[in-house]
């Protein structure tokens, strides 16, 4: 059998702080996606109220579509007569995001 020779590199392992690596991950499009429904989330009760905090949650934000997930389909239906008042209230507070659509599934 012949055995294998280990490659050393002349080069030393390239230094990479903590933040740039946390930085670095986020930025993927899945996560960063999350990152920003779960920061909506944080705030999501007083925005739009415990009620329908309860049966209205945030899962994703792409490209200015913010996706909503209903517990039954009556709450789908109340989320879409409300859509004009909570995008207000999401703009506001997330202007950041450019939130200009609600989808909810």
């Amino acid at each position: 059998m012949r055995r294998r020779e280990k490659r050393h590199s002349s080069r030393p392992f390239p230094y990479v702080t903590l933040a740039a690596a946390v930085q670095k991950a986020i930025s993927k499009p899945k996560i960063s996606r999350r990152l920003k429904a779960a920061e909506i989330a944080q705030d999501w009760e007083a925005m739009v109220g415990d009620v329908i905090a309860s049966h209205v949650q945030p899962v994703s934000l792409e490209r200015g579509l913010l996706t909503l997930k209903a517990d039954s389909s009556v709450w789908r239906q109340q989320i879409t007569l409300l859509k004009p008042q909570l995008l207000d209230r999401i703009s506001s507070q997330f202007s950041r995001y450019k939130v200009r659509e609600l989808r909810v599934i």
